[in-house]
């Protein structure tokens, strides 16, 4: 391979971001980009290197042993060029201490998170440390801890890997919901059956897919979402059911524009997870942000016993 360039940087980040997400469906929409590129983007990347990478087809996807050792360098380029730009700031006399915190989004009224307290408690005790916070997609977050763009991480539906430690936090439960328009909001749930999901609509996360449709017997789905508000919102279109976290939907519950469908046989539960490097910089607000979150949840949990 010739000298690396920023073409080369930006494919690697594509294969990565392809590898991350276990394919190119979920890539697809992490990049917003349809299939044709990212296989064109990969044969790029391929040609360039001299190796193929993965193995895609029927099959489904996996990485080859060369695609296995250009994963795991290209993690560490990142996480090298994110050492850069902060020597570079400490060098330059710009380096300011910096939390940089990623979650997904509709997590505010997540009260057994208890989030908002524990950036209460971290900012009183750090009132010098800069809180950089941003609501990102399910697929993006644990990408952005490994390439060294975020320091802690929240959110569902992580796949462990070797180079992050990582911390459970809290439980969210979803139930199946229809909204006031859809034919199912004046049904007795005893009249609902599974037979019945061959005439209505189903919205599904993307990056849970098979843990929706598998939930309700492997019904097909008919649109899928890469947020907790899009689905809210196709929800309360009338023309989709779909699951949507109990915190999230009790105030369309309380004001009559969804519902819960047969909430005791179809619910689903979501375990939030913080994630965070070892080896990087910032451990020490990390680990005391961390102890604020666990804190805050315990905290909470008591109050309400």
């Amino acid at each position: 391979m010739r000298r690396l360039s920023d073409v080369d940087l930006r494919l690697l980040r594509i294969f990565s971001t392809i590898v991350d997400c276990n394919g190119f469906r979920s890539a697809q929409i992490a990049l917003n980009m349809a299939q044709s590129t990212l296989s064109t983007h990969l044969s790029t990347l391929e040609a360039r290197l001299g190796s193929k990478l993965c193995e895609r087809g029927r099959g489904g996807f996996r990485l080859t042993l060369e695609g296995e050792e250009t994963y795991r360098a290209a993690q560490d380029l990142f996480r090298s060029i994110e050492g850069f730009g902060a020597r570079m700031r400490r060098v330059h006399g710009r380096e300011e201490a910096r939390l940089r915190l990623g979650v997904i989004d509709t997590v505010a009224s997540f009260a057994a998170l208890a989030l908002p307290r524990a950036i209460a408690a971290f900012s009183a005790s750090h009132p010098q440390v800069f809180i950089d916070f941003e609501v990102m997609q399910t697929e993006q977050l644990q990408r952005a801890v490994v390439e060294g763009r975020r320091d802690v991480v929240i959110g569902p539906a992580f796949q462990a890997g070797p180079s992050l430690n990582y911390q459970d936090l809290a439980v969210e439960e979803h139930l199946l919901h229809c909204g006031r328009l859809h034919p199912w909001f004046e049904r007795e749930d005893a009249e609902i059956t599974l037979a019945d999901f061959h005439d209505v609509r189903l919205a599904v996360r993307a990056y849970q897919y098979f843990d929706d449709t598998y939930k309700l017997g492997g019904v097909r789905a008919s649109a899928s979402v890469t947020s907790m508000e899009a689905q809210e919102i196709l929800i309360l279109s009338g023309a989709f059911t779909g699951f949507l976290p109990v915190h999230q939907s009790e105030p369309h519950v309380e004001n009559g524009e969804m519902r819960a469908v047969r909430p005791r046989e179809w619910s689903l539960r979501s375990r939030f997870t913080a994630a965070y490097a070892p080896d990087t910089g910032a451990q020490e607000l990390k680990a005391e942000f961390i102890e604020c979150l666990l804190s805050a949840i315990q905290t909470r949990s008591q109050l309400t016993l």
